[in-house]
């Protein structure tokens, strides 16, 4: 598992434009309760699911070995089935009956695909490499996933793949000196998030791409806050947790809209959260999939927001 300052897994692309914001609206509602989804022994997290809850994929660890950790997807009614078959995994994304997911065997970290019917599993192609690659989610024919490679310092990217055209596009690169950690959030319909940490400047900000214009927004923050965790709903409707800069600061869940940003939640004191995942249920209605990771312990769980 790769771990950027926040403790989740973890770069200008060429050709696109930075629409710069200055500030955003706020709505004030009524907050949402999170409803516990996976509260099994040991540590869950990086879910994902589609529409209805009919699957649900999530990381969990190995009893006895914490770090250690297998991907499932569990069947609505059915009990739940293991991913991987070799090797340790964590967790991606689905779209509709097919489940991207990180395979690492032999200090080599690949995509793999999975089928969650016929549970036929296979690579996908133009993405995999000799480098790190991580935290992938899936839509159509898109793939959103980081790279990383080198030690000193580590250089990272976050790519967009098409496995139909084979185009690859770079949202986001760190390469050479250190400055920025970069982490994939989910591609979604027409557009994807990630994630920007910059340690000197203490700053981790949300970026939300649209595919068919190639355009790239940053989601602002508010003054000595960071955002990250980010997911996307097909329709450009972004979601991230937002924060103090140490684990479980007064971790917030928040959407944003048409300009509008909405606090959805509050975790308890000491928790946050490193993966959200948005589900588009049609009628207006999203299940926001996220882990709730106790600081202190290393405990967590799959919880949901159902967002309308």
């Amino acid at each position: 598992m790769i771990l950027h300052s926040r403790g989740s897994r973890l770069g200008a692309g060429a050709g696109l434009f930075l629409v710069g914001l200055v500030s955003a609206g706020v709505a004030w509602a009524t907050l949402l309760t999170a409803q516990p989804v996976v509260t099994a022994k040991g540590r869950q997290f990086e879910p994902s699911a589609t529409p209805g809850g009919t699957y649900l994929a999530y990381a969990q660890s190995r009893p006895g070995h914490p770090n250690r950790f297998d991907v499932y997807v569990k069947p609505a009614g059915a009990p739940r089935i293991k991913v991987n078959r070799r090797g340790v995994a964590f967790g991606g994304g689905i779209d509709g009956t097919t489940m991207i997911y990180q395979s690492v065997r032999n200090g080599q970290s690949n995509l793999r695909l999975f089928d969650v019917v016929t549970h036929a599993r296979s690579a996908p192609a133009g993405v995999n490499t000799k480098r790190w690659e991580w935290l992938p989610s899936i839509s159509g024919d898109w793939i959103l996933y980081g790279q990383r490679w080198g030690s000193h310092p580590v250089n990272g990217r976050v790519i967009l793949h098409d496995t139909n055209t084979a185009e690859t596009r770079i949202l986001d690169e760190q390469i050479g000196k250190p400055g920025r950690l970069l982490s994939p959030g989910q591609v979604s319909g027409d557009f994807a998030t990630w994630d920007r940490y910059t340690p000197i400047a203490h700053a981790d900000n949300v970026f939300l791409y649209q595919i068919s214009t190639q355009t790239k927004t940053k989601i602002p923050v508010p003054t000595g806050r960071v955002q990250y965790s980010s997911s996307v709903t097909p329709t450009g409707t972004v979601f991230y947790a937002r924060s103090g800069t140490a684990c479980g600061a007064h971790v917030t869940l928040h959407e944003y809209a048409s300009g509008t940003d909405t606090l959805l939640a509050r975790l308890p004191n000491g928790y946050d959260s490193f993966r959200t995942f948005a589900v588009d249920e049609g009628g207006g209605v999203t299940s926001l999939y996220f882990e709730r990771f106790q600081c202190s312990t290393g405990k967590s769980h799959i919880y949901k927001l159902t967002v309308s």
